[in-house]
């Protein structure tokens, strides 16, 4: 019997309607935190007739914090800065510099991000998303001359699935694909792209 009563509970738990949640709109804010794995990228006109090289990236830290309004029709919509930042290594294809196994790229970015909640009768709910904003890049590396920085604008695509506590807090796990329009900095051209994995909680008003 109590085997039972045990397994009963925790069904109700996992199974847990969530229609007190999405009884009324809410404001709600939410913090993030995760891996950034940047993609290599191809670099033009590097400084000191190095030519054409090649970026690539350490997985690095990236972590944001945002505001939104859940108008559970079932849309969601929020402001969020993003900061991520990359270990990085510089090589010229034709070893004019060598490589460099040090330096590092900063990311701060400022988004607007829509969100399509999935309802599924429970505490689960997956969700997909896109934002655009424009994002602050800071590059510090010996390849090249000084640290210098670009405003890019920038766009990401956001998938995941969240579990609701109950109508206040919540938790979730996304994916995230975030890029870049083309960045020139001390003269060298690239684009940043990155494949985040991120945990967030949110909590609702």
């Amino acid at each position: 019997m109590k085997k039972t009563l045990l397994t009963v509970a925790t069904l109700t738990v996992l199974v847990a309607p969530v229609s007190s949640m999405a009884a009324k709109d809410s404001f709600y804010i939410k913090g993030n935190i995760g891996i950034g794995m940047g993609m290599d990228a191809d670099i033009d006109n590097m400084p000191n007739g190095g030519g054409t090289a090649k970026m690539t990236y350490d997985s690095g830290f990236v972590g944001s914090l945002a505001a939104g309004y859940d108008f559970v029709s079932p849309m969601r919509m929020e402001l969020e800065i993003i900061k991520q930042k990359n270990d990085l290594d510089i090589t010229y294809y034709n070893n004019y510099y060598g490589s460099f196994n040090e330096g590092d790229l900063k990311t701060l970015s400022f988004m607007v991000n829509g969100f399509y909640d999935v309802d599924t009768g429970s505490a689960w709910t997956p969700f997909v998303g896109g934002g655009i904003g424009w994002s602050k890049l800071d590059i510090n590396d010996a390849g090249f001359n000084d640290s210098d920085s670009d405003d890019v604008f920038t766009y990401q695509f956001i998938g995941g699935v969240a579990y609701a506590f109950n109508d206040q807090w919540s938790v979730d796990a996304q994916y995230r694909f975030i890029g870049t329009s083309e960045a020139s900095i001390d003269g060298a051209d690239f684009n940043v792209n990155s494949n985040d994995l991120m945990l967030g909680l949110r909590y609702s008003f």
